[in-house]
Parts: C-alpha cells; sequence; structure tokens
C-alpha cells in the first residue's frame, strides 16, 4: 500500500474525549465512478455522523482532485487516501480485515456487471471480516434524506442487526422502523414455533435495552423474505444479516444487494 495523501486537518482531542484507537473506523472503496463517488459522499457523512475515521482506498481511475475536494469539505475529519497496486478484490478484503465499516457503491466503471450490480460487490461482501454497506438506491435514499433506519429481523443474526441499527439511527437522529417477514399460507418454508409477532417483540425489547428513549416502529409483512425488500422504501439505510452459512449469502441479502431502494448494511458475525 502506498498512500498519496497525509491525513487532513483534524481537531485536537480534549482530555476527556476516548482514545484514538477506540475511535471507530471507517474504509471506502472508489473508482471515480458515479456509484464510486455517491458511495465516497455516504461514507464521508457516515463517518463524520458516527466520529469515525476514515481511509479512501483510490483506484487509478479516481480523480485525486476531486477527492480532495470532497475531503476538505469533512476536513476536520481524520481521514486518509491510499493508493494499491493490488487488485480492487484484495484491496477491499485486505481493508476489511482492520477496520469497522467497508464501504462501496454497488457498480463502478467496470462492464462486468450482473443485472446491474458489479462483479466485486458479491465476493466482497461475503468475504469481509467487517460490516459491509453497499451503496445504492434512490437519490433521496442515498444522501440520507428519509429519516429512517431500517432493521430487517427474523434471522440468527438479530442482535447485531439490531444493535447497528439502533446505534445508527441514534447517531444519525432518524427513526428506527425494525420489519419481519414471514411466509404466505401454503409456502414452502421452514416451520418455525415462534409466532411472527414474537420476533419484533424480542427485537423491540432489545431497542428498549439500548436505547430506551428510541420507540421503534414495527412492520409485520406477509411474504417471501425477499419480496420484503420492495417494502423498504422511504428507507436510508436496511440493517441486515448476512445469512445462516459463512460465506454465503442468504436470498433476502442477495435480494436487498440488487433490488433495495436504499444503501444495505449486510452485519459480520
Amino acid at each position: 500500500m502506498t498512500a498519496v495523501t497525509a491525513e487532513t486537518a483534524t481537531v485536537a482531542a480534549s482530555a476527556q474525549e476516548p482514545l484514538e484507537r477506540h475511535r471507530p473506523r471507517v474504509a471506502i472503496g472508489t473508482d471515480g465512478s458515479t456509484w464510486g463517488d455517491a458511495a465516497l459522499e455516504w461514507a464521508l457523512r457516515h463517518a463524520w455522523l458516527m466520529n469515525a475515521g476514515l481511509r479512501v482506498y483510490s483506484a487509478k481511475t479516481s480523480d485525486d482532485n476531486e477527492i480532495a475536494r470532497r475531503l476538505d469539505v469533512y476536513r476536520w475529519l481524520h481521514a486518509s487516501v491510499t493508493t494499491s497496486e493490488d487488485t480492487p478484490e484484495h484491496t477491499l478484503l485486505w481493508a476489511s480485515a482492520d477496520t469497522d465499516l467497508l464501504v462501496l457503491g454497488h457498480h463502478g466503471h467496470r462492464t462486468r456487471q450482473t443485472l446491474g450490480l458489479g462483479h466485486l460487490v458479491l465476493p466482497v461482501v461475503s468475504a469481509a471480516e467487517c460490516d459491509t454497506v453497499v451503496v445504492r438506491g434512490e437519490p433521496r435514499a442515498v444522501r440520507g434524506e428519509h429519516g429512517w433506519v431500517t432493521a430487517a429481523v427474523g434471522g440468527q443474526h438479530d442482535e447485531i442487526v439490531v444493535r447497528r441499527a439502533t446505534e445508527i439511527a441514534t447517531r444519525y437522529r432518524d427513526g428506527l422502523r425494525l420489519i419481519h417477514a414471514w411466509a404466505p399460507h401454503g409456502a414452502r418454508s421452514v416451520e418455525s414455533d415462534e409466532e411472527p409477532t414474537d420476533v419484533l417483540d424480542r427485537a423491540c425489547d432489545l431497542v428498549a435495552q439500548l436505547m430506551p428513549t428510541l420507540t421503534p416502529s414495527l412492520q409485520l409483512v406477509r411474504s417471501h423474505p425477499h419480496e420484503a425488500v420492495e417494502t423498504c422504501g422511504r428507507s436510508d439505510l436496511l440493517v441486515l444479516g448476512p445469512g445462516g452459512e459463512p460465506g454465503n449469502l442468504s436470498p433476502i441479502t442477495r435480494t436487498a444487494l440488487y433490488l433495495a431502494p436504499c444503501p444495505v448494511m449486510v452485519v459480520h458475525p
């Protein structure tokens, strides 16, 4: 790795602030494409709201002046820009081992795409060693203008999904929506003794423990889980788990990465 710019201007930490090693870390991969730039802007705003450090991994196709201009708007962030001679997939996965959140656009300059999803997205999200956000969706959602964070619950990673969504909604000062989809009658699904409403109640109880002043909106959707992605409009972020098998994303997660109307966060268990 070769650093091409040093840290931008930073604010002096007070004695009451936590040590630097406790600061959340965000990494963003950008190639200068439209969605690469959108991902960079999303990561900058998120790092600012979460009081996180930011490292930008820049491809050769990126415009260094444009990156510098965007960083200058957030000059108070602890931020750096790094280039790499490695492949984008290797660079991003390498970065994921040393960060808390990895951000990328849902496709870039290269034309090897499947149904509009860049060829790097599924391999990176599946193998990343941290949470990932894939920036996609309609412009208002990408800009964070709806004021809602949605957590999809009903899987084995509900606790971490709810924790992440609650923390982000609190920092963003957004509303929190908990959504659970259960299959219609006659659909092939795994049988469960748990009532669908119990899933939402358990998630709601966890929110109350984490942030008593935050009252989530509860939404029960009678559909296949992957179809519930279409109901997540007017949301700025959809948070969900990766699925039950390591390295193999669940159908609802894959569907969200392809079709969600907003950025998608896949938590790392």
